[in-house]
């Protein structure tokens, strides 16, 4: 480490309970990164989702009373309470430490669940007293040797996830905030309505790692098993539609004026079904449906209608994945990111005057200099799927299938499955000594190792005349 002070920006971490719907990976690597930073000068940022309070089937309700119990129980797993543990080495260095909100732990707004888990640093008061939170309303900005850098979360425009922070209380809301009038965003309702309880029941633990994409979540759920589905909609899409509808009155934050558009229709769309297929999964999800699947539908009509979801609902990470030349079988996040990441970047960046943004909220990596603007996404640090690549066979994709509907717990002991990789990767700030700063997209390997993936220079600010 230099003299000069650096920022490091993690996100995703998904930290929980040590429970069945624990996702976190990065027990062994987090810690001794964040202790890199146990420096004076030197600042670590949790960019957003870094607990997950959506890891239970308890009522969606903004209750602090349960949210400081579920918070006690995340603090209390010893893997989470390793990471906490080396927080509380950073602040007792002179650093600083900030979590900033995300849509996956609106919870940290709430005073009762800063405080425990500032009871959970290993430090005495003075040294827990220095962890900050900060909501997510508005993006953070910090200047580093002139350069201005715009932090956010990335949530802001995603019209499942978008958090209802007008109606937020705790430290920094407006005073008309009250828990009662909060609205839970709609991706959150699907989690908790759908998917925990298609992994408890039914043991579909692999659409954890395809989070936060709900749509292709539903869809790859339907793929591997339709039944199932079947029963934790109650046989009632409509029904659902409608309940996620009625949930979705929550802001666009940071003053984008799309229209809100729940995804799901649109994500079922992109699977391009013959009107034999959809006759099908009509019938799948009917209440009047009650013969055996294997039975009760042509077998080949079934098998390109779950090909078809299955292809559709991941289509978004496979487009985003790649092959590594040697290193057959091991994909990798590509880095540059989408039209639509891209465009909401340059969006913020002229509404903030700002020369590089960086975003969690999508577990891919991204790096991308193009234009003046630097745009950089942290990934996450949860297990992924490795996915057949976009064109693969038909062939390729059923193969996969089939091992998702053989072994959907992802459990070894059970025989083998899908294929997962791990990506701990971070940002790092540091500001030049000749001005500007350095910005690193970098990945933590198994041994501690630090490995730069992307990296570019920003330069001083300038101000428009």
């Amino acid at each position: 480490m230099s003299g000069l002070a650096k920022t490091l920006i993690v996100s995703d971490l998904h930290l929980g309970n040590g429970g069945s719907y624990d996702i976190f990976a990065g027990g062994e690597t987090l810690p001794s990164l964040l202790r890199r930073f146990a420096a004076p000068g030197h600042t670590v940022i949790c960019n957003g989702d870094g607990v997950d309070f959506l890891m239970n089937e308890d009522p969606l309700e903004l209750s602090e009373a349960r949210a400081v119990e579920q918070a006690t129980q995340i603090c209390q797993n010893p893997v989470t309470q390793g990471v906490l543990h080396a927080i509380g080495d950073v602040l007792a260095a002179g650093a600083s430490v900030v979590f900033r909100l995300g849509n996956h732990d609106i919870e940290l707004a709430l005073p009762g669940v800063q405080a425990t888990l500032r009871a959970h640093l290993g430090q005495p008061d003075a040294v827990r007293a220095k962890l900050q939170f900060q909501r997510g309303n508005e993006p953070a900005i910090i200047d580093a040797g002139g350069a201005r850098i715009l932090i956010t979360h990335g949530e802001q425009n995603d019209e499942w996830n978008k958090v209802d922070y007008p109606h937020l209380p705790g430290p920094g809301a407006p005073s008309s905030a009250h828990a009662e009038d909060f609205r839970y965003a709609p991706g959150s309702k699907l989690v908790k309505t759908i998917m925990n309880p298609l992994k408890r029941a039914y043991g579909l633990k692999l659409i954890d790692l395809i989070k936060p994409d709900f749509q292709g979540g539903v869809l790859t759920a339907l793929a591997v098993s339709p039944q199932a589905v079947k029963e934790v909609f109650k046989g009632s899409t409509v029904d659902l539609l409608l309940q996620l509808r009625q949930s979705k009155h929550s802001p666009t934050t940071f003053g984008s004026d799309e229209e809100d558009d729940l995804g799901l229709a649109r994500a079922l769309d992109a699977a391009h079904l013959t009107a034999e297929e959809q006759e099908t999964l009509a019938a799948i999800l009917s209440d009047g449906t009650d013969q055996p699947e294997s039975f009760a539908f042509d077998s080949e009509t079934l098998s390109s209608l779950t090909l078809k979801l299955a292809k559709a609902g991941l289509a978004a990470y496979a487009k985003a994945q790649r092959k590594l030349t040697g290193a057959a079988g091991q994909q990798f996040f590509a880095l540059a990111p989408d039209e639509t990441e891209w465009n909401e970047a340059k969006r913020l960046a002229h509404k903030y005057g700002v020369s590089a943004v960086v975003f969690g909220h999508s577990h891919a990596a991204r790096f991308q200099q193009q234009d003046g603007l630097t745009y950089l996404n942290t990934g996450t640090w949860i297990r992924l799927i490795s996915l057949p690549a976009p064109d693969a066979s038909d062939e390729e994709w059923t193969d996969f299938l089939t091992l998702a509907r053989k072994n959907p717990q992802m459990d070894p002991a059970k025989g083998q499955m899908v294929p997962i990789l791990t990506r701990c990767t971070a940002a790092i700030i540091e500001p030049s000594p000749t001005g500007g700063a350095s910005l690193q997209l970098i990945e933590v390997d198994p041994s501690g190792q630090l490995l730069t993936r992307a990296h570019g220079h920003i330069p001083p600010h300038e101000a428009k005349p």
